[in-house]
Formats: structure tokens, C-alpha cells, sequence
């Protein structure tokens, strides 16, 4: 008697289930790590302090599918990334604005290095389990720019798909990955200030009628063109 054929739900659950064994083999836990042994408190009280003892879980990049690079797994090669970090210079100083803690914040540091990792003291502490918890740091270097350096961490940092050795300059646009943070790098080392514009076009923007309107008749501007050119000097 012949066997009954699979049926389609059970050959997709077959292949599902290969494909989830294949996945997960290419994580690697600690020996000390143990799932049931995870800090109390990861979604209660008690979070900041498990969050600071979570040990880093280990990439197998040597066990990366053939055909795909290692350096750049889980890399997005076209869209750019929705967090960011940017750098901005101001003569002999320096300091970034990030929204990866959030919302935008303007990070200051007398040194001008920002370390980045799990540790809650880093200037930007990342809840990341593949994060160690010292990852790597941005440095600012006077007459050259800013750097990244991984700091030894565990599964490293990537630098537009590659993973750095050393110290690396950054550049504008730059595509920077920590674990499980992948961000754009921007850096802005010029200025412009932009002329006043006429008493007149300024009162119009700030008078109490705009504001209880919520809009503004441009056509009551007389000759806009040159309301909006530059006052004589």
C-alpha cells in the first residue's frame, strides 16, 4: 500500500521548520549563558539593573550562508537607515545630535568622545544584547574629524558593510552598524548665516492675526520679490 501524499500545509511547516533550525544555528550562546538563568526583571522593576548585567550574545559570522557576506549581514545597501547620528563642528569644538535614544538629542563631551554600548554610564547606552557593554566610540580629532573605534567588542563594528580593525575616519553618509543599530553618520563642519529679511514680511509672520488664523494670505504682501531680497546695507 502506497504512503498518502504530503499535503501542501504540512511540506510549508516542514520547510518552515528547517529554515528556523538554520537560523538559530547561527547564534552562539555563551557556556555560561542559559535561557532559563535570564536576570529578573527585564520587563519590571528591577529593568536598568538587568539591562546592565546582560551578557553579550555572540555572532557566528564563520557559519554566514555561501554567497553572503559576513561583513555585511543584515546590512540595508539602498534605503538609508531612520536613525542617525550627526556630527557637528563649531571651530575647536565639537558635539552630535542622535535620535537613537529616542527622540533628537545634542550629545556634549569636554573630551569629544562619546562611547557607545549596554553600559548604562556610555553616552549612548543601547538596549542591545548583542552589544557588549563598552562597543565602540566616536572621537573627534582636531585637523582630521571623526573616528570610530571598536573597543574589542564581541561581535564588532561595521563601517558601510565591513567590520573595522582600527581606527577609521568617518565621512558624510557614512553607514555605521552596532549588534542590532544600524544608523547613518552626518557631519556638518560648515555654516551660513542667512540675511534678515524686511521688518514688514517679519511682522507679517509674527502678528497676533497669523497666529490665531493658523495661515497667512501671501497675495496681501506688496511686491513680495522685493519684501523678501536682501536689505540694503
Amino acid at each position: 500500500m502506497s504512503p498518502e501524499p504530503h499535503s501542501n500545509e504540512s511540506l510549508i511547516q516542514g520547510a518552515s521548520e528547517q529554515l528556523i533550525a538554520a537560523e538559530a544555528s547561527q547564534i552562539i550562546f555563551p557556556k555560561s549563558f542559559e535561557p532559563s538563568s535570564l536576570p529578573q526583571g527585564m520587563d519590571g522593576e528591577g529593568e536598568d539593573l538587568a539591562f546592565a548585567k546582560a551578557q553579550t550574545l555572540m555572532i557566528d559570522l564563520e557559519q554566514t550562508p555561501i554567497g553572503q557576506n559576513s561583513g555585511s549581514v543584515g546590512m540595508s545597501t539602498e534605503m538609508p537607515s531612520k536613525h542617525y547620528i550627526q556630527g557637528v563642528v563649531q571651530g575647536q569644538q565639537s558635539y552630535l545630535i542622535t535620535n537613537l535614544l529616542g527622540g533628537s538629542i545634542t550629545l556634549f563631551q569636554p573630551q569629544m568622545v562619546w562611547t557607545l554600548g549596554r553600559n548604562r554610564g556610555a553616552a549612548l547606552p543601547l538596549r542591545d544584547r548583542l552589544l557588549s557593554r563598552r562597543h565602540a566610540v566616536i572621537m573627534f580629532v582636531l585637523q582630521e574629524g571623526f573616528n570610530l573605534v571598536d573597543l574589542n567588542s564581541m561581535n564588532g563594528s561595521f563601517l558601510n558593510g565591513n567590520r573595522i580593525q582600527q581606527r577609521q575616519l568617518l565621512k558624510d553618509g557614512d553607514r555605521i552598524r552596532l549588534g542590532s543599530f544600524e544608523f547613518n553618520f552626518f557631519i556638518s563642519q560648515t555654516s551660513r548665516t542667512i540675511e534678515p529679511i524686511h521688518p514688514e514680511v517679519l511682522a507679517r509672520f509674527t502678528s497676533s492675526k497669523s497666529c490665531q488664523e493658523g495661515f497667512m494670505d501671501y497675495s496681501a504682501l506688496e511686491e513680495p520679490e522685493i519684501l523678501f531680497r536682501e536689505l540694503p546695507k
